[in-house]
């Protein structure tokens, strides 16, 4: 479900050229906490370049291309994005609406917060709104064996974003 969530905010984010004053995070490891539904929290880590930088937002494009119907990404200053989108997502029980608004603010090129609002019509598993934030924070060097584009999931299963696209 918070996958689904994030795949909202996310795409939203990237369905569009990301404007040039984007902020730019820092390469190495990065842990990332989201949490929504019930207080639910889960940690990614991510090793990052700038390269998988942009592969993220490309897949994000892709990916909310084929589901967005309206985004809009704006750039306020030189560290924070806002972004809005009406997305449609199919669900095993047929289509929804999924309408979000989100809000990250960065600490220069090492953290970033976003508060996120979703609204879904009809509800998801009995949830027609959601709360989401996430925060990311670099911790430091990519750690040995790891190539950039590598994630490792809340489960503990690791996948590299780079050989998702065919890279």
């Amino acid at each position: 479900m918070i996958a689904v969530s994030l795949l909202g905010l996310a795409g939203a984010a990237l369905a569009q050229d990301i404007p040039a004053n984007m902020p730019k995070r820092k390469p190495g490891l990065w842990e990332m906490q989201t949490s929504g539904m019930g207080g639910q929290s889960q940690t990614t880590k991510f090793c990052l370049d700038a390269d998988t930088d942009t592969a993220m937002y490309k897949m994000g494009t892709h990916m909310s291309g084929q589901m967005c119907s309206k985004f809009k990404i704006d750039v306020q200053g030189s560290n924070k994005v806002v972004t809005d989108a009406v997305c449609k997502i199919n669900t095993p029980n047929g289509g929804v609406d999924m309408t979000s608004h989100s809000e990250t603010t960065y600490q220069g090129d090492t953290s970033y917060a976003t508060q996120g609002h979703i609204t879904y019509n009809p509800a998801i598993m009995g949830h027609a709104d959601m709360a989401i934030t996430s925060t990311g924070r670099w911790v430091g060097q990519c750690a040995a064996g790891q190539k950039p584009g590598d994630m490792i999931m809340p489960n503990g299963q690791t996948m590299n974003i780079k050989d998702m696209q065919g890279h």
